[in-house]
């Protein structure tokens, strides 16, 4: 089992959702209107730096990441102006 942190930009939440919906992810926990510096620059939710995060939790079996993981960089890819997406995996073990 792998633990998928994603972070992207929050404009495209929505999209991001339906696409994990599509993927028939199991579940997901959510934050929002997070606060960062990144490859997209400053992201401060103010008129200087406008924008924010948002970041999901995604727990999915081994076999399933790498199909996941596609997925969502050809969602990014189809922007003309990429979000800013990153995606990071780590092993989990669920607990009973």
């Amino acid at each position: 089992m792998k633990l998928l942190t994603i972070i992207y930009d929050s404009g495209v939440d929505e999209s991001m959702l339906q696409l994990l919906e599509g993927l028939e992810v199991p579940g997901y926990t959510r934050i929002t209107d997070l606060h960062g510096m990144g490859g997209r620059g400053p992201k401060q939710l103010n008129p200087i730096y406008p924008g924010s995060n948002n970041m999901l939790f995604v727990a999915v079996p081994d076999e399933q990441v790498e199909r996941v993981h596609h997925a969502i960089r050809r969602f990014q890819a189809s922007f003309r102006l990429k979000p800013g997406i990153t995606i990071l995996s780590q092993p989990v073990d669920e607990l009973p």
